[in-house]
Parts: C-alpha cells; sequence; structure tokens
C-alpha cells in the first residue's frame, strides 16, 4: 500500500492499482470511518460506512483491502 496523505482522520493512498480513501465521521454510533475504494477505471469497488466494530484507521485500511477484493490472489 502506498500512502499519499495520512493523519489520525483521514487516509488517502493506492493499492494493487485501486485509489483508498478512509475519512473517520461522527454520523453513526457504530460505524466511524466512511471507506471509498476505486479501480484505475473509476468504477468503485468498496463505497460505505465500515462495518460495526472497526475503530482505528488500521483497521480501516484492512476492511478497506478486504471489502474491496484487493487481498485476493490473482493467477
Amino acid at each position: 500500500m502506498r500512502v499519499q496523505q495520512q493523519s489520525h482522520t483521514y487516509f488517502h493512498g493506492t493499492h494493487k492499482g485501486a485509489t483508498i480513501e478512509i475519512e473517520r465521521v461522527h454520523d453513526f454510533h457504530d460505524h466511524h470511518f466512511y471507506i471509498r475504494v476505486r479501480w484505475k477505471d473509476g468504477g468503485h469497488l468498496y463505497d460505505g460506512y465500515s462495518p460495526a466494530g472497526i475503530t482505528t484507521m488500521a483497521e480501516a485500511k484492512r476492511d478497506a483491502v478486504r471489502g474491496a477484493c484487493l487481498d485476493e490472489v490473482q493467477p
């Protein structure tokens, strides 16, 4: 994963050709992050709130990769 910008409330980077953007939000009690993952052609691979229980930026990054299926091995 390549980091382009990072703080405790925001992350912007790339992974396997996809752009990952994560923002800490306070809209819902159980959902702490809003995650957007876009493929190089602009298609959305993940666009939504993190699942309940994700409380750290590191967990949100792992969920973004897993949720966008970027952790799957390519043939």
